[in-house]
């Protein structure tokens, strides 16, 4: 099943309305019913009752609730493990706010690179020497 159609899902029951979702994932209202759709037809069974204010779980989605959360997080956490290089255990990604970026963090990762000397430089699109 594709990920995404469980996110779409999950994305419709936290606002209630596929237009807010769409919204929400920066896609066509449509491309939402679309894969809406196609994830019922994978279930064999309807998920939302839809009307004019919105989206409301059935029975079917009410049990699909239950296991999509866990379902997204178990693919994060296996695209995470998998991108990890060979020889290391684990990929640690840090983020900042700009401003703090410069002064802060990259003497941060200077410090810690001392202890924790298998960490592996990934700074989006450059890695300063360090």
């Amino acid at each position: 099943m594709d990920i995404e159609l469980a996110r779409t899902f999950l994305e419709i029951v936290s606002t209630g309305s596929f237009i807010r979702a769409a919204e929400r994932l920066n896609v066509a209202q449509t491309t939402v019913s679309a894969r809406i759709r196609h994830l019922e037809q994978l279930l064999g069974r309807p998920l939302f009752i839809r009307n004019k204010g919105g989206a409301s779980l059935t029975p079917a989605g009410e049990q699909f609730l239950r296991h999509a959360p866990t379902f997204v997080q178990l693919w994060q956490r296996t695209r995470q493990q998998v991108k990890v290089p060979a020889g290391r255990r684990a990929v640690l990604t840090v983020g900042s706010e700009v401003t703090l970026a410069q002064p802060l963090l990259l003497s941060w990762v200077r410090w810690i690179r001392r202890f924790l000397w298998m960490l592996r430089c990934a700074y989006m699109s450059t890695c300063p020497r360090i």
